[in-house]
């Protein structure tokens, strides 16, 4: 057990090698998102490729940036056992052979004891061409990060990381929000697709609301990119996407699936990750192979017709608050 400043945790505030921790009571001075469903979002990034969350774009020290959050850990590099946080500069200094030399610190909410646990390295991390991302990859184990007498996840699930960098000046703080849209349920959208040979290239659904955002689907029955002759491809497309500027951005979590219509033994993907202004579509391209897709003993195609269905889990949108 350690103690600072009243508060008492389950584990030792300064017990990482080379990684600094202090509590204190002031918000970061730059950037703060609070993560509504903490849970439940979790959960759902966990064994995808995009298993992490990027805040909102930030202006600090006369840069931009952005937080990385794993959670859990960064998988990638064998991480899983704690909560990994990072930085990434997205503005590039002008001139040849630039660095950018950055006091990072991160912060993580105790709702029991209303304080922040801060959490830095021992130096400056600096940033050039080839280095657009720093942070700390063990910043805080799992295990104490929601055990509940630590505190870090309220009662109500929801969760706070905020972050400081220092350049130069420090200017006001920005704050995100994590949210879902509404309660949750699981919404479908079923797209009967007849005269399924008719289709030369692609095809696209009718336009679609779910979610409180509309949507379209479009197919690929001789396949696309790596599936090309091979395989089903699909994608899932966002059309009213113009209202997410300045960083904000929507994260998505379905499962599209091809229905058999002999029984229940449908083929289905995860589809999940982060859509915005500038990349508002994602999608499978080894949905179902072709040879299946023909074989009418399979039961995918039947009459030449074919049915794609699309579940919506979770649609988490990060805003300004």
């Amino acid at each position: 057990m350690a103690s600072s400043h009243g508060n008492i945790y389950s584990f030792k505030v300064d017990d990482a090698s080379n990684i600094i921790r202090s509590v204190r009571d002031e918000k970061p001075a730059h950037y703060l998102m609070e993560i509504e469903s903490f849970t439940e979002f979790k959960d759902s990034i966990e064994g995808e490729d995009e298993d992490y969350l990027e805040s909102m774009e930030f202006v600090a020290a006369g840069h931009t940036w952005y937080g990385i959050s794993y959670l859990p850990g960064n998988t990638k590099i064998g991480e899983e056992d704690h909560i990994s946080l990072y930085l990434k500069l997205i503005s590039k200094p002008r001139g040849f052979g630039w660095t950018v030399n950055a006091i990072i610190k991160f912060f993580i909410f105790d709702y029991e004891g209303s304080k922040y646990i801060t959490i830095q390295g021992p130096t400056a991390h600096t940033y050039d061409a080839t280095r657009m991302t720093n942070g700390i990859s063990q910043a805080l184990l799992l295990r104490d990060f929601i055990r509940p007498s630590n505190g870090f996840i309220s009662k109500t699930d929801l969760c706070k990381f905020g972050v400081e960098v220092f350049v130069a000046d420090t200017i006001p703080t920005s704050i995100g929000r994590l949210s879902t849209l509404n309660e949750r349920t699981s919404d479908n959208f079923t797209w009967t697709i007849n005269k399924f040979s008719k289709i030369t290239d692609s095809e696209c659904s009718d336009d679609f609301d779910m979610e409180e955002r509309t949507w379209e689907l479009e197919i690929h029955p001789q396949g696309w990119g790596a599936g090309k002759r091979k395989s089903l491809t699909l994608f899932l497309s966002l059309l009213d996407f113009s209202d997410l500027t300045g960083g904000k951005k929507l994260y998505v979590d379905t499962t599209v699936r091809i229905i058999n219509q002999l029984s229940e033994e449908h083929e289905e993907a995860s589809l999940s990750g982060w859509y915005t202004k500038e990349c508002n579509s994602s999608g499978t391209t080894d949905l179902l192979s072709l040879s299946d897709l023909h074989n009418k003993d399979k039961g995918f195609k039947m009459d030449d017709q074919v049915i794609v269905e699309v579940e919506f889990k979770l649609v988490m949108l990060v805003d300004e608050v």
